[in-house]
């Protein structure tokens, strides 16, 4: 049948497609226009990751793409409007595979190389002119080895600029010499269109400064730990070869540091390891295009006659517009806010992940924790819709969740649990509140209910749920609150959203919902409150568990909490639970200025202690062992809109808003804007005069400290 459209790769699925190191397939396919189209689009679709052109220009700066799905169940698709690549006569698109998600060689314990989705990358192509389909993906397709002779996600890429062909992808090139493709059996995913924001090349960073190895190699450091890839050129000889290492520390001797990956990725030396191959034209410049790494320095080796004549780093994270800014003249809580931006975005290409160099994998808890926080800087709603679609396409069918997304099968038997699986709730909530529209609850509705369904056979005998991971990452791990306290209030942290979707679109469940949280109240209350109003061994998390979801609602049980805080000298005393609910319950009870304290207050441990330290992202561990950049420490942005610029939203979509801007002197003067689908708010303090916009259409109610001035800007 003429142009029908089958999956297409350069070889066959019989051959032994897990040998790590073949080559990535370019494919062209000539066609011929009598005339331009008024309109053309090209859509494709790949389970790993693709380079498109057409007459040698790349369809769409988007790198990266498709955006990973959870790949058994379903793959990316990508649609572009490329009218104006075309020519009358003679066209070419041209395509280069990478491995992605799909084909994961590398050795690490989360078991992606053993997914049962594994296989070569393949091709599903349609060209439309004026509606009508001129080019498929099928056998006329011509192949041929790529210069990139090795990828892989958590390890690589290795180009050889002497395989280079010119003009492989444009017209009047000669392929008679080249093969045709195969076709080949469909990726196991049903096709689905990839509508999110995709990631893109943001910005370019130099070196602020390197220095020599002992091993002559030279390293760079580009001054703050980041996500992307190194691009350089170079002049020499052909074969000379330019070996790139990435790393976020640096060892006592100045060399790069990576004993926290190599506990993790168990290939040695392959982990976040490019290499460059020079060919016989000096100053082209290249970059990997089907890897991404999370470091601040680069370790470059160079074996052969050749002089680097430019180096930089390509900052690669998902496009997502930007919707909030925030500037406070306090320089420590600046710094905080600072970090967390550059973390949240380290952690954010094509989906939400833990850290950006070991693992890139899309933790569930992390997630959840700074869901908030993204979407006061971006409008990120359609990426966490896509993440909920990965997160739902893991789910098993007696509801059980996965620790990550995707998962190959490794994330349900550690790593889950409510607190992690809160995700699932949390994000269809926030994108509700932010944007007003429920489309995102609705669609994951059932989901929700089915996960209630499962995690209440979870309830053990005492009406608790003893499962999962609880207030991770605490300095101290003996003083880590127990499990059962922070599983149950999280489990009646959804039954409190569940009730609010109900109410809004599902009616029939609420009664059950609001029998549920009374019978949960009643165990968490009997399981863990203590005589004298406290919870659990008094841990600073069991307090604020019972506050933040409304399990007590107790003025004292608030001002204890404080008590403890500043007997503590405002020194942090929780993990990342902890850390998101015990500054909120203390700003909810009145006590914001104390809040403020514990994220900008120097000693260890705590925030302020980072960053005085250097820190440039927010680290996993207080004492900043382990990884250096991520997120799951960052709802300090989310706690200053909120509570700092006093922007709290009443009516999903900001239609009504409370702004009530805490009393915190020492916190000095800010400025906090937000893009609204109505427009931009604006609120900021200099002195003791309050200043702030709104855009016609939002109702709000003014809530000030006593004394201080306000102006309507």
């Amino acid at each position: 049948m003429k142009n029908q459209t089958h999956w297409i790769n350069f070889h066959c699925d019989a051959v032994d497609w897990r040998t790590p190191d073949f080559p990535a397939p370019m494919m062209r396919r000539s066609f011929t226009l009598d005339a331009l189209p008024a309109s053309a689009t090209l859509r494709f679709a790949a389970p790993g990751w693709a380079v498109v052109t057409i007459n040698g220009q790349p369809v769409t700066p988007d790198v990266m793409v498709p955006t990973v799905t959870q790949l058994d169940k379903h793959t990316g698709y990508c649609e572009y409007t490329v009218t104006g690549l075309l020519q009358p006569g003679e066209n070419v698109i041209g395509a280069i595979l990478g491995n992605g998600w799909f084909n994961c060689a590398t050795h690490e314990v989360w078991h992606y190389d053993k997914a049962i989705w594994r296989n070569y990358n393949r091709l599903y192509l349609e060209l439309f002119a004026d509606d009508v389909k001129v080019v498929a993906s099928d056998t006329h397709w011509k192949c041929w080895d790529s210069p990139i002779i090795f990828n892989h996600l958590r390890s690589g890429e290795h180009f050889d600029a002497r395989k280079i062909i010119p003009g492989w992808d444009t017209p009047g090139f000669d392929d008679s010499a080249w093969k045709n493709a195969r076709q080949v059996t469909p990726p196991p995913g049903i096709l689905l269109k990839d509508d999110a924001p995709p990631c893109r090349v943001q910005q370019l960073l130099s070196p602020v400064k390197s220095w020599k190895c002992a091993d002559d190699s030279t390293v760079y450091d580009f001054g703050k730990n980041t996500t992307g890839v190194i691009r350089l050129a170079a002049a020499g000889e052909a074969g000379a070869k330019v070996t790139i290492v990435y790393s976020e520390l640096l060892a006592d001797d100045g060399d790069i540091d990576r004993k926290d990956i190599a506990r993790f990725i168990l290939d040695g030396d392959l982990a976040q390891t490019d290499i460059y191959i020079h060919g016989e034209t000096d100053n082209i410049p290249w970059q990997p295009g089907f890897v991404y790494h999370g470091f601040r320095y680069a370790k470059v080796i160079v074996e052969g006659e050749l002089t680097l004549t430019d180096i930089k780093v390509c900052v690669i994270h998902s496009n997502f517009a930007p919707a909030g800014t925030m500037v406070v003249s306090h320089d420590v809580a600046q710094k905080v806010l600072d970090c967390t931006r550059n973390s949240y975005i380290n952690n954010f290409a094509g989906i939400p992940t833990d850290c950006p160099h070991r693992e890139k994998n899309g933790w569930t808890g992390d997630a959840q924790l700074a869901c908030e926080t993204g979407l006061w800087l971006y409008h990120g709603e359609k990426n966490y819709d896509h993440f909920l679609q990965i997160l739902c396409d893991g789910q098993r069918p007696t509801g059980q969740l996965s620790g990550i997304a995707p998962n190959a099968g490794w994330g349900y038997n550690w790593g889950s649990g409510p607190v992690w699986d809160f995700a699932l709730f949390e994000l269809p909530y926030r994108i509700w509140q932010f944007t007003g529209s429920c489309e995102t609850a609705k669609k994951y509705y059932p989901n929700m209910k089915k996960y209630l369904e499962y995690i209440l056979q979870m309830r053990n005998e005492d009406g608790l749920f003893d499962i999962g991971l609880g207030d991770w990452c605490h300095y101290d791990h003996k003083r880590i609150v127990a499990v059962p306290l922070t599983s149950t209030a999280f489990v009646y942290g959804m039954l409190n959203i569940l009730e609010e979707f109900a109410a809004v679109f599902a009616s029939e469940d609420l009664a059950e919902y609001q029998q549920l949280k009374t019978e949960i109240k009643a165990a968490f209350i009997h399981g863990f409150r203590n005589p004298d109003g406290t919870y659990a061994k008094d841990e600073w998390t069991a307090n604020a568990c019972a506050l933040y979801f409304k399990l007590d609602e107790s003025p004292a049980l608030a001002e204890h909490l404080l008590q403890q805080v500043r007997s503590n000298a405002h020194k942090a005393d929780f993990g990342i639970v902890g850390a998101k609910l015990v500054p909120r319950v203390l700003a909810e009870y009145g006590y914001a200025a104390d809040a403020f304290k514990l994220y900008t207050q120097t000693e260890y441990p705590g925030w302020g202690h980072w960053v005085v330290n250097g820190a440039t992202s927010l680290y996993e561990q207080w004492n900043g062992a382990d990884s250096q950049d991520h997120i799951m420490f960052g709802d300090f942005p989310a706690w200053c809109f909120r509570y700092l610029a006093g922007i709290q939203v009443r009516t999903p979509g900001f239609r009504k808003i409370v702004l009530a801007p805490a009393d915190i002197p020492e916190a000095g003067d800010f400025t906090f804007t937000y893009d609204t689908l109505a427009g931009g708010i604006k609120v900021e303090k200099r002195g003791d005069l309050f200043r702030y916009h709104l855009p016609e259409g939002i109702e709000f109610t003014l809530n000030v400290p006593e004394g201080r001035k306000t102006e309507q800007i």
